[in-house]
């Protein structure tokens, strides 16, 4: 069994002659994992490269000891990788209980597996709302859907990309609760995050990405002490900070 779930090394990868990845090392267990950085500095790429959804990159993503880096995105999705993508990207016309239905396969399931009623289970609110609409769902409810589609294809890691971007505070409090419990029942996690509250309330580990590299890995607590840090590579103190 290999020493990490997912083990990145050298890492490039590009849009056009943009060289955005520069050489990405990284690791994750099977703790939660929280990559921060401002706006720009490659962190959606990483992800996007991660799940197959860039034409060109180059180096190595192993997870459990299989390559991801060339492999199409449903063969990944089927490796045991979820992804929630920035700005949730769910179908407006489409009801919640569409949604689901849509993504899940009873075949692969299995006993313990996630199916449309866990998920309603695990999010009462998407149950009250499962003939609604999804464009007509709260930013909060949306995020939900989202987070539950991924689910559904019983994911081993969850790559989720801003997942409190444009929620009100108390709805992000419940979002890292219910990340929280996920994590718990032993999944991992990659979160890419801009808030510094959330990222710090989710994952012991950070990892910080400057022009599409990592510059600094450190602990929560280490980060949340050391204001000049969080000025130099974030623009954040925690005085200017929004839970």
């Amino acid at each position: 069994m290999p020493d990490h779930l997912l083990e990145i090394r050298d890492l490039h990868a590009y849009y056009g002659q943009s060289h955005i990845l520069q050489g990405v090392n990284l690791t994750l267990g099977r703790e939660p994992l929280a990559l921060l950085g401002r706006n720009g500095m490659g962190k959606t790429t990483l992800c996007q490269a991660l799940v197959g959804l860039l034409p060109t990159v180059r180096g190595s993503a192993r997870f459990d000891g299989q390559e991801l880096i060339g492999r199409r995105p449903h063969e990944i999705a089927a490796a045991g990788v979820g992804y929630v993508p920035q700005g949730r990207r769910i179908f407006p016309s489409l009801t919640v209980e569409e949604h689901l239905r849509l993504v899940f396969r009873r075949a692969g399931a299995g006993r313990d597996g996630w199916t449309p009623e866990r998920i309603f289970e695990f999010f009462p609110r998407l149950a009250e709302r499962r003939r609604h609409r999804a464009g007509a769902l709260s930013g909060g409810e949306q995020q939900m859907l989202a987070i539950g589609r991924a689910l559904l294809t019983n994911p081993r890691l969850l790559i989720m990309d801003e997942p409190s971007e444009g929620l009100a505070p108390v709805i992000v409090d419940h979002l890292v609760e219910v990340l929280r419990g996920l994590s718990s029942q032993g999944l991992a996690m990659l979160v890419v995050e801009q808030r510094l509250a959330v990222a710090t309330a989710l994952a012991e580990r950070i990892a910080i990405m400057v022009t599409g590299r990592i510059v600094l890995e450190t602990t929560a607590a280490a980060l949340l002490a050391d204001v000049s840090i969080q000025q130099q590579y974030l623009g954040v103190s925690p005085r200017r900070e929004v839970a």
